[in-house]
């Protein structure tokens, strides 16, 4: 289970890739410490943010309810700098029809949550993933349960015997309530490798469409890692 991100980085899609069932947590809170609006991808001299700008007025809004702005002159930059950054990569012209035509009618989403899923889905079919997909809004749980406990709510409607949670997980999840529920808690560690990538040197830590366009059908193999 994830926050549904922004066009999120190599690690996200490493816990599609080793789950069973992969839920979107769209109840969580929209927050602007992370990356629910805004990613990394590369350019010929570093790297930059592709940032949606999302009202302050959303934050601690659920993300299933966060909408986007009515303006949509971001959107037409961020395919811009998509086109201009990666057009010249292996696996660009396989994947930009998809790109266009959702930032060109980005005006059918409503919602951050429907976007970021939509991006989440196509990449994962992409990338040759099989996990099951869904959203943690279909279980209808407590709204007013927090941290550990909104999540077991979500866990114990798909009865589930284990979950994966990121390393962060280990500073605020209970893990007695886990072991109360028969529910084993395993920890994600993912440590990514380097690919071909443009632009030398190698840059970390961005959005898996610098995977995508540079790797194509070999990024399962940077995605699979089980350590």
């Amino acid at each position: 289970m994830h926050q549904p991100d922004y066009l999120p980085w190599l690690g996200y899609f490493n816990k599609i890739a080793i789950s069973d069932h992969f839920i979107f947590f769209d109840t969580a809170d929209f927050s602007k410490r992370g990356f629910h609006e805004r990613n990394k991808i590369k350019t010929n001299t570093g790297w930059t943010y592709l940032t949606i700008p999302i009202s302050h007025q959303h934050l601690f809004t659920p993300l299933k309810d966060v909408i986007l702005p009515e303006q949509t002159m971001w959107a037409r930059k961020h395919w811009r700098s998509l086109e201009c950054c990666y057009r010249r990569a292996p696996y660009w012209s396989k994947h930009s029809d998809f790109f266009e035509n959702l930032y060109l009618n980005i005006s059918s989403h409503k919602t951050l949550s429907d976007l970021n899923i939509e991006i989440i889905t196509y990449m994962s079919e992409a990338f040759g993933l099989s996990a099951k997909l869904s959203r943690a809004s279909d279980y209808k749980t407590d709204p007013s349960l927090k941290s550990t406990e909104s999540i077991l709510a979500v866990i114990k409607k798909v009865r589930a015997t284990e979950f994966l949670a990121g390393p962060s997980g280990k500073k605020y999840l209970i893990k007695e309530r886990f072991e109360e529920e028969n529910i084993k808690l395993l920890f994600q560690e993912f440590h990514p490798k380097e690919y071909s990538q443009l632009y030398p040197p190698f840059i970390s830590g961005l959005s898996a469409v610098d995977l995508l366009f540079n790797e194509g059908p070999n990024s399962i193999k940077y995605l699979n890692d089980k350590s």
